[in-house]
């Protein structure tokens, strides 16, 4: 079920625009997995890394469990988490970076890590989503950041250095 790109990037970037709206730079926020932003990036994201990876045409996700967000700069927000592959409903980690456009109304720029070497159809499948490896696995995305192996890397625009 692809969608039309740039109608997925406007979305994302009103979700964007609504939450950095009025928020201090290097503020924490809190991003939970029913916002409008993590069931938009369920479409967005697999369809840029398909335009990459070939595989992703055939893949999507289902959910997005923010461990870390931060507004780093005044149209910039990163975010840290994990999701759920839809094709075997396993975990795996990401971390991304989302600049708006000074208009607010599209995204000028993505930086996306995504996935660390596992199993499943991509390799890069973690632990059983609900189960408590799950939980634990959500926990230690943030403090391993740094020395994840991520198996999918993609951006657009200016990139930016985790």
């Amino acid at each position: 079920m692809h969608q039309d790109i740039s109608s997925l990037d406007a979305k994302v970037a009103s979700e964007l625009a609504f939450i950095l709206e009025n928020i201090a730079e290097e503020t924490d926020l809190m991003v939970k997995p029913s916002t409008e932003l993590c069931n938009v990036l369920e479409l967005y994201i697999p369809e840029q890394l398909a335009y990459s990876y070939p595989e992703w045409k055939s893949e999507s996700l289902d959910g997005f469990f923010i461990a870390s967000a931060m507004k780093t700069e005044p149209r910039t927000v990163k975010l840290t988490g994990s999701c759920i592959l839809i094709s075997d409903q396993t975990v795996t980690p990401f971390s991304m970076r989302l600049s708006l456009t000074l208009p607010r109304d599209s995204i000028a720029s993505y930086q996306v890590y995504l996935g660390e070497p596992g199993g499943g159809r991509l390799g890069i499948s973690g632990p059983l989503y609900g189960s408590s490896l799950a939980g634990k696995f959500m926990e230690n995305v943030v403090p391993r950041l740094e020395h994840i192996e991520w198996s999918y890397m993609i951006s657009s625009g200016v990139d930016f250095n985790f």
